[in-house]
């Protein structure tokens, strides 16, 4: 592994993934907004910065909030891309596939390969390094920055052309949307039965209703009352909304999608974008954790 990295975005997740390639001797850089998510790496004797332009990196890569805050990172004033020439980009958020194609062409202008990398698993598979990775792009491109990708996840898949992780990635949390909320419609419906909701899970786990949401988000971060995965109602409503774009992009009548965009977005709007997504559970049931 011979090539250094520019990571830009020191937040819950970036963070704790960037602190695996530093751990593990990739030499590294860090840029961030936040003066606090940097001093972590400074302290370690990293370079660090607010912004990228002056930073060193063969490869960058962001997990940024939204496409826009990629964008304004790598092209914008003090861009990563505006001084340093790089060689390739790694965009590691969940962002819209259009935008990410539409910057893979503005990046390609100027010598610098683009590959869209999302990933799945939340704080615990960032901690851990068991993420799954998502990658969209150039297969040689895609050879070449999979040892770094391998240190911070478990299992790293190459989907097609760039885009292709964020499309695969936002049908991914339609798929967890609808996982999440009626598994928690499910609990509470047999914990006020009086039945067992550690009980429930496992059983549910062991059989067909299996989901992350059965095997993690509710007994880690609901039962135990700490409403902590990790993931806010804001983010997770912005990437349910990519997947009803790629819906009316396909043509497609997704019933289902749509009742979840009206369900998560009026969670978000009872209890705050910032609210975790397993905050649903306290709103449903106001005893959810007790």
């Amino acid at each position: 592994m011979t090539d250094s990295v520019l990571f830009i975005g020191a937040g819950r997740m970036g963070g704790l993934m960037a602190a695996r390639l530093a751990d593990s001797g990739v030499p590294i850089a860090v840029a961030d907004l936040s003066e606090g998510a940097l001093e972590p790496f400074r302290a370690r004797g990293l370079p660090t910065a607010t912004t990228g332009a002056d930073l060193p990196g063969d490869i960058v890569i962001t997990m940024l909030p939204t496409d826009r805050h990629v964008r304004d990172a790598l092209v914008g004033p003090g861009g990563a891309c505006t001084t340093i020439p790089r060689a390739i980009v790694v965009d590691m958020s969940s962002a819209a596939p259009a935008s990410t194609v539409s910057l893979a062409g503005d990046l390609a202008a100027i010598g610098t390969e683009m590959l869209d990398a999302p990933v799945s698993g939340g704080m615990a598979g960032a901690r851990a390094g068991t993420l799954i990775a998502m990658v969209g792009g150039d297969k040689a491109a895609f050879a070449r920055i999979r040892p770094l990708m391998e240190r911070m996840c478990g299992e790293v898949f190459h989907l097609g052309p760039v885009g292709s992780g964020h499309i695969v990635k936002a049908l991914n949390n339609f798929l967890s949307a609808a996982t999440l909320w009626t598994a928690t419609e499910a609990l509470i419906v047999g914990t006020r039965l009086g039945l067992d909701p550690d009980a429930m899970l496992k059983v549910w786990t062991a059989g067909s209703g299996k989901s992350h949401a059965t095997e993690v988000k509710l007994p880690r971060h609901v039962l135990t009352g700490t409403f902590d995965f990790g993931q806010s109602l804001d983010l997770f409503c912005k990437d349910i909304g990519i997947a009803a774009d790629l819906a009316r992009r396909a043509d497609t009548e997704t019933p289902g999608l749509d009742a979840l965009i009206a369900l998560w977005g009026a969670a978000r709007d009872r209890l705050g974008g910032g609210a975790d997504i397993t905050a649903i559970a306290r709103m449903l049931d106001p005893d959810a954790g007790g």
